[in-house]
């Protein structure tokens, strides 16, 4: 069974769910609250230990990273493919993924903790 903890606009959580989509994989949906601070939460952070959506659960195995998370799904559930055979075309689409992560998740970030949500950090009531 896949059960994914993840929140409803992050980016890397959205990128898993297509991922599922696409493989047409069915899995318990397990929604992490951002702005209430569920992802510090003790329980959440001994599945997470970064703290950060979104983190997978296939029976009990867990994977966190996004990226690391599609892989996965890619190695474990090989029947609808997503990944390309041809190794040239496999580095295009690790390089996608790399700059998935090395330029759009940078500015979602800076977008992520604007002043906006400044109130908001401050008064959690614990620190992390």
């Amino acid at each position: 069974m896949l059960v994914l903890h993840n929140y409803w606009s992050s980016v890397c959580s959205q990128k898993v769910r297509l991922c599922l989509a696409e493989k047409q994989l069915p899995y318990e949906n397990r929604h992490v609250n951002l702005f209430t601070f569920e992802h510090w939460e003790p329980a959440y952070v001994r599945l997470n230990p970064k703290g950060v959506v979104p983190a997978l659960d296939h029976d009990g195995r867990i994977v966190i990273e996004s990226n690391v998370i599609v892989e996965y799904l890619e190695d474990v559930f090989p029947a609808i493919k997503l990944r390309p055979d041809d190794a040239f075309a496999k580095a295009q689409m690790r390089i996608w993924l790399f700059n998935a992560e090395d330029i759009a998740h940078s500015a979602v970030s800076t977008a992520s903790y604007n002043p906006r949500h400044a109130a908001r950090l401050a008064s959690k009531p614990y620190s992390r």
